[in-house]
């Protein structure tokens, strides 16, 4: 897939190029003040998303937009700025087309999120969550193996925590209780590391927001065995939550009153 690029600043589209070239999923074109270029390409090439600086003097972001959706109305665009403007005004204007805002200077998590998001939209991977049983994470019908055993298991504790935000505290206190403060902090840091490593590969880093002092799981994408059981969708459960995980009791417990077993 392809996804252009527009700026009038050379050094925003360098530094832009400099963040995402392991980004090998996706193929960019790059466009210093060139919109009309743009438009061409955009015109006779398949392109599934844009960075458009909001500020430039041939033509506005704001209006390339608009003229790109004229042409590819399913384009996801992301809007580049070092400045201030009326979020909620652009937001209405447009939609579900707009995925957010990159503020200069850029921050490589942030575009890289913003490119996986393009990313799912574009080719919507099948997501699931499995947590009956034993804990395991499909994407397109397919397990993906884990760097290692703690960061699959951290996965599991994003998934309980359905969106809820988990802190190196939480997770230290469930996946490494055994451990010393300093050690255990040092596994949680691993374990991240691995778990953002397996997710940016498979082009799924927008699954979770990273930050520094916790970590999210974004609910809205995918399916999820315990989730649906929550919600009254899925009555199948048949005592097994989680198995090998030991913080994992209390949940079973509840969901074992709940059930009635």
């Amino acid at each position: 897939m392809t996804i252009v690029v527009v700026d009038d600043e050379i050094s925003a589209l360098t530094t832009f190029l400099v963040n995402v070239v392991n980004e090998t999923k996706v193929d960019y074109k790059f466009f210093q003040n060139n919109p009309k270029e743009c438009l061409s390409y955009v015109e006779t090439n398949e392109v599934v998303g844009a960075f458009l600086d909001i500020n430039m003097p041939e033509m506005n972001g704001l209006d390339l937009a608009e003229a790109l959706l004229k042409i590819t109305p399913a384009m996801k665009i992301v809007f580049i700025t070092g400045c201030s403007f009326d979020v909620e005004s652009i937001e209405k204007t447009f939609g579900e087309h707009l995925l957010g805002f990159a503020y200069k200077p850029f921050d490589t998590d942030v575009l890289n999120r913003y490119i996986d998001l393009i990313y799912s939209a574009s080719f919507k991977p099948a997501i699931v969550y499995h947590c009956f049983g034993h804990f395991d994470f499909f994407v397109n019908g397919r397990p993906l193996e884990f760097y290692s055993s703690k960061s699959k298991e951290l996965l599991a504790l994003l998934v309980v925590y359905q969106g809820a935000n988990v802190s190196m505290d939480d997770a230290l206190c469930h996946l490494w209780p055994d451990k010393t403060t300093d050690l255990a902090k040092r596994l949680y840091r691993d374990a991240v590391w691995k778990l953002r490593k397996l997710l940016s590969e498979n082009g799924l880093l927008f699954l979770v927001n990273f930050r520094r002092a916790h970590l999210a799981l974004l609910p809205d994408y995918g399916q999820c065995d315990y989730w649906d059981y929550l919600a009254g969708k899925n009555r199948d459960y048949h005592g097994e939550f989680l198995l090998n995980y030991d913080w994992s009791f209390d949940y079973q417990n509840r969901l074992d009153v709940q059930s009635g077993l």
